[in-house]
């Protein structure tokens, strides 16, 4: 693994080689004020495969997920690791620092490997990397600690969602609600979001509709802002049943309402995934 830094100018102002035990499959990272946040998850190519030219990946239960803290410039003699309970994590929410503690929020996947009946269709098997509600990914929160090397781990709820997003203002630092998608079953379709509230675990929905699929959804804060919330969640929605495509905006902070703006799209576009909020 390479880490590197990339300063505002999109320049690279700094590289580290990362040593990990074999090839892995990080997907994704954190960051905090001063730390980045890197990973090795269990579920990677099997090495035995590889040496025979198949890429597949399997999940080691056997072995720790391991959570690398590294400082902003640091480089691999200065990382931290620290063991905690074996999953995979596509994606990471926010991280941030507490004292001597280095909290880190992502999706904790409860079912890495799924296996399949005998009798599953051939869209059941290639979609099963891909169906939320086959690798129940759950919001979770690992807590670091730099001083004693001790690790608490647990659920921020127990529902399935993915791909979070929070107001970037508070990226690296402390932070009280993301925003996520919910997923049909069966399917890489994301059809509605989910509000989280960190600190309580309570959560609100919006859900599209059926035969309607939306995107990851930036927030959008609003101009002259002061609260976390108060601001907006940009999406792309594609109507199946109406073969169209519209921009949905909605007030953050009272998601259930649903929409308060939509904006036609010219054309039907495909469902997406990452996205990004820039003010210009």
């Amino acid at each position: 693994m390479n880490y590197g830094v990339v300063d505002a100018d999109h320049e690279l102002v700094h590289y580290a080689p990362v040593e990990l035990p074999g090839p892995r499959l990080p997907h994704d990272m954190a960051f905090t004020e001063h730390y980045a946040i890197l990973n090795d998850c269990p579920l990677f190519w099997d090495p035995d495969l590889i040496s025979r030219g198949i890429y597949a990946a399997r999940f080691h239960h056997d072995l720790p997920t391991r959570i690398g803290v590294i400082p902003r410039r640091g480089t691999n003699d200065d990382i931290r690791w620290f063991e905690c309970d074996p999953t995979y994590v596509l994606h990471w929410i926010n991280a941030f620092e507490d004292g001597d503690d280095v909290v880190v929020d992502g999706f904790f996947e409860c079912n890495p490997s799924p296996d399949m009946p005998p009798d599953a269709s051939i869209e059941e098997r290639l979609f099963r990397f891909l169906d939320s509600n086959v690798l129940e990914p759950k919001p979770y929160r690992w807590r670091l600690n730099m001083r004693t090397g001790a690790v608490k781990e647990e659920f921020i709820h127990d529902r399935t969602t993915e791909f979070g997003m929070v107001n970037a203002n508070y990226a690296g630092r402390p932070y009280r609600y993301t925003y996520s998608t919910t997923a049909k079953p069966g399917a890489f379709l994301f059809d509605g979001l989910m509000r989280t509230d960190v600190t309580t675990g309570a959560t609100e929905d919006y859900r599209f509709g059926d035969g309607v699929y939306g995107s990851e959804a930036p927030f959008a804060p609003r101009h002259g802002s002061t609260a976390e919330d108060d601001g907006y969640l940009v999406t792309f929605i594609t109507d199946m049943n109406r073969n169209c495509s519209e921009c949905l905006v909605l007030d953050a902070s009272r998601i259930a309402d649903g929409p308060i703006a939509r904006v036609r799209l010219p054309e039907r576009i495909s469902s997406g995934t990452h996205s990004h909020w820039m003010a210009l």
